[in-house]
């Protein structure tokens, strides 16, 4: 085995390869800048949602006391 592996030349070939992936930040001469997207967040939507549930968990529970014990501050 070391016998034949001493008798094969290797040649290398140098080829050049373009790079699939370009860095946009290195070529300097397109700077445009991104906008940032319109629309509501991912925090704005839990804050909305989070204050709709507070608010509806008030409402039915002050409805149940209103009408079990006659005691409810909107439902009496």
């Amino acid at each position: 085995m070391a016998a034949r592996r001493s008798e094969r030349t290797t040649t290398t070939v140098t080829q050049t390869r373009e790079p699939r992936a370009t860095s946009r930040i290195a070529d300097g001469g397109d700077q445009t800048a991104v906008a940032p997207k319109a629309g509501m967040g991912l925090g704005d939507a839990m804050g909305i949602v989070s204050f709709l549930l507070l608010l509806t968990a008030i409402v039915l529970t002050d409805m149940l006391l209103g009408k079990h014990y006659g005691g409810g501050m909107f439902f009496k």
